[in-house]
């Protein structure tokens, strides 16, 4: 077996050396780490935010009615329905959101275009909550909607004015009906405002003048961020005085292309143009969603596109821009102060009429 060669032993002053070596190796690391920041210091608070819920709000495109599908956290929230023979596009688009689960259902009130679709979601979705204006009425489809409701175990709950319930970190209050309309479903629509952190969106139903007024005048405190404009944009709800009460940063119209009844009225544009409120609408973007953080909400559409207020707030199929021949004026389409019809002057663009020589509308289109 050859023999092992025995091990040279190190110098003194190579080991002396050796040993500088290393604690300059440590003091330059600790400098290194003493000028860097401490990772969890950045990255906790900025993790915390990218989880934190929030509230998102989609105005769904089902045509000539009314629904709009919440999302706190982990619960779902659905408001209407709209009309039966758009039910199962409605529910196309929760397996879409894949949603199986509804923490609550609130229907505004029982006209068909609001609770007609609310029948299939009720038999296909397991949900744990029923909020109506009335829990009964003299119609099929709410008949239907309220045999389905039983079938889930629960029943029909009719919220009075000042009720709320707790929906993930937000907060949904009943602001309304303050009064009893006996016949009348559209006055006695019920009012919600979802309220979080800073910002609130308020569902209108279909009320209407009598119920805006009402409310006024019983001192509710009707503001919010968003609002759910009342009947579509009809002639005969969300008054100026309304409006100005809410004083909203956006409102949005649940509305059907090309439908029968005019919706939404050139006076409700007229009045919401007046207030100086953008508006959004389904007939016009589709489907539009709301995200809040709880200090702002940002408006986009289901493309993940942020559409123009001018452009929300268009009548389609008309101009975007109307001059008045008479002072050579040109005002936004929905502006409050049109001139007559005889001095009016139609443009596809404002760069038109400009170059046409009118000059802009300061109250509408600024200086």
């Amino acid at each position: 077996m050859p023999k092992r060669r025995p091990a040279k032993k190190r110098s003194p002053a190579v080991t002396v050396l050796l040993a500088v070596l290393c604690l300059l190796l440590l003091a330059v690391s600790r400098y290194l780490d003493s000028q860097s920041e401490p990772a969890a210091s950045v990255s906790a608070p900025e993790a915390a935010q990218a989880d934190a819920p929030k509230l998102e709000v989609h105005f769904l495109d089902i045509g000539q009615g009314d629904s709009a599908l919440l999302f706190c956290g982990d619960e779902a929230l659905l408001i209407d329905g709209g009309k039966v023979k758009n039910n199962q596009k409605l529910i196309a688009r929760l397996k879409e959101l894949e949603v199986d689960h509804l923490d609550a259902v609130i229907c505004s009130h029982p006209d068909e275009d609001h609770c007609g679709g609310l029948s299939a979601v009720l038999a296909s979705t397991r949900t744990d909550a029923f909020y109506c204006s009335v829990d009964s009425w003299h119609t099929k489809a709410f008949s239907d909607v309220t045999k389905y409701v039983e079938q889930q175990g629960i029943s029909v709950t009719v919220p009075q004015a000042g009720d709320s319930f707790a929906f993930g970190e937000a907060n949904v209050e009943f602001l309304g009906p303050v009064v009893d309309y006996g016949d009348d479903p559209n006055e006695g629509s019920l009012v919600a405002r979802v309220r979080y952190g800073e910002t609130s969106f308020l569902f209108t139903g279909d009320m209407g003048f009598e119920a805006e007024d009402d409310m006024l005048a019983a001192g509710v405190d009707v503001s919010a961020t968003v609002l759910k404009v009342a009947h579509h944009g009809s002639a005969g709800s969300s008054s100026t005085e309304f409006l100005q009460a809410v004083h909203p940063q956006y409102a949005v119209i649940s509305v059907g292309a090309d439908n029968d009844y005019g919706h939404p009225t050139e006076a409700a544009l007229n009045r919401l143009a007046g207030c100086g409120i953008p508006v959004y609408r389904t007939d016009l973007l589709g489907e539009i969603i709301a995200v809040s953080d709880g200090k702002t909400v940002t408006m986009t559409t289901a493309s993940n596109e942020t559409p123009s207020a001018d452009a929300a707030s268009q009548p389609k199929g008309s101009y975007g821009y109307v001059g008045n021949s008479s002072s050579k004026v040109v005002h936004f389409a929905g502006c409050g102060k049109l001139p007559g019809e005889s001095n009016r002057v139609y443009f596809a663009s404002l760069d038109e009429a400009l170059a046409a020589g009118y000059r802009k509308h300061a109250s509408c289109l600024g200086s």
